[in-house]
């Protein structure tokens, strides 16, 4: 027979795909011991039972679903794949949640829920909402005659007096619970009025919370428009309604406390903020009286206002009379030498200085020999005209 040798590294390798293969996911119970906290955040450490112990490691991305304190010497269920380590050939646990031994199934039934309304996106910070800075009107679901309802009117009468608060009743334990919470929680969304919800109960045990692990729950209020906030009374384990709503806290009077403003802040507030305002009014009016007195100061007595608006008329006035007066002299002497330029062209002046012009049919006579004997001719003196006829004399 030929005998088959195999690097070790192929061999771990198989024996690898083996084991996991062959296991996959368990769920282990036994003792912890040896737990140590890494510097990275993981957690490290053994399972062990009287015949037997396992390495186990809970990484960090995984802690955020296990709320259980984990403690050295107290007995655990393990949830978890086994791993083997081909370096050292070492077979892990990597633990997905750890639960103390009796509430295995349950819890992991509910890590798995969780995971997947998580993948969903049912978690996601998408589907919160703000709540109102003043809300008027606040829905609450939970139970008629608990404690979580009164709680919450307490805090809104001494902290917000002013807001409404609607009581959609619900029962919060039992096997008709989820159904109840759901029913009374769309009753709610369905207000126009109601501007967020509290969905919640006044404490109790791990048993109790589970009406507030419904998926049904959580697809309700991230459908919802309203902000909803969880208090469902536990501060160790995170319900699937604490995860989907917009606000989580740990009691209905933390909730209340979140969601109401406080009444004596607000009038502080107020107070603040008017005087701010008055003080604000004052310099802005000082301002303006400051600059109103500048302003008056500034002005002069109307009586001076109209002496010099009287003044600088008259010397307009001499200055326009002035002008006018050396215009009309300038253009009578222009109007002089105009007539005396005239008078030079005048044909007529000549007469005046004692001398006098010939005319025959309508002609000057220049010379004698123009002028003709036989024919009348007329003579134009500076006062006046002799026509000499052929026979007789005429004066005009």
């Amino acid at each position: 027979m030929q005998e088959i040798v195999v690097p070790v590294s192929a061999f771990v390798r198989d024996l690898k795909n083996a084991v996991e293969g062959a296991f996959g996911f368990v769920a282990l119970r036994g003792e912890i011991s040896n737990l140590t906290r890494a510097y990275s955040g993981h957690i490290y450490f053994t399972l062990k039972d009287n015949d037997a112990q396992i390495k186990c490691a809970l990484f960090k991305n995984q802690q955020k679903m296990n709320r259980v304190e984990i403690k050295n010497d107290a007995e655990y269920v393990v949830y978890g794949r086994i791993s083997v380590y081909e370096p050292r050939t070492e077979i892990t646990l990597v633990a997905s949640l750890i639960v103390p031994f009796g509430e295995g199934l349950a819890a992991m039934q509910l890590k798995m829920l969780k995971e997947k309304l998580q993948k969903e996106g049912v978690f996601d910070a998408v589907h919160k909402k703000p709540l109102p800075e003043y809300p008027a009107t606040i829905g609450v679901v939970t139970a008629e005659s608990g404690a979580a309802i009164h709680d919450i009117i307490r805090v809104s009468r001494k902290r917000f007096p002013a807001a409404e608060i609607v009581l959609s009743p619900a029962l919060v334990q039992g096997k008709e619970a989820p159904a109840s919470i759901i029913a009374a929680f769309e009753r709610l969304s369905k207000l126009e009025e109601v501007e967020v919800i509290i969905v919640g109960r006044g404490g109790g045990s791990k048993e109790d919370l589970e009406p507030f692990n419904s998926e049904e729950l959580a697809r309700a209020v991230i459908k919802c428009e309203k902000p909803v906030v969880s208090a469902v009374g536990h501060e160790t384990d995170s319900t699937i309604l604490d995860l989907a709503a917009s606000f989580s806290v740990a009691t209905p009077s933390a909730a209340a406390e979140l969601i109401f403003p406080d009444s004596s802040e607000i009038t502080q507030n107020i107070d603040h903020s008017l005087h701010l305002m008055k003080k604000q009014a004052e310099n802005i009016l000082f301002s303006k009286f400051m600059r109103l007195d500048n302003l008056t100061l500034s002005l002069k007595n109307p009586k001076e206002i109209i002496n010099d608006i009287l003044h600088r008329t008259e010397k307009l006035m001499f200055r326009a009379e002035t002008t006018l007066k050396e215009l009309l002299n300038r253009k009578n002497a222009e109007l002089s030498e105009l007539e005396k330029q005239l008078e030079m062209v005048n044909p007529l002046s000549p007469l005046q200085r004692g001398f006098a012009i010939v005319s025959q049919n309508g002609k000057t006579v220049k010379k004698s020999v123009e002028l003709e004997p036989k024919s009348p001719f007329e003579i134009r003196f500076g006062d006046g005209k002799v026509e000499i006829g052929h026979d007789h004399l005429h004066n005009s």
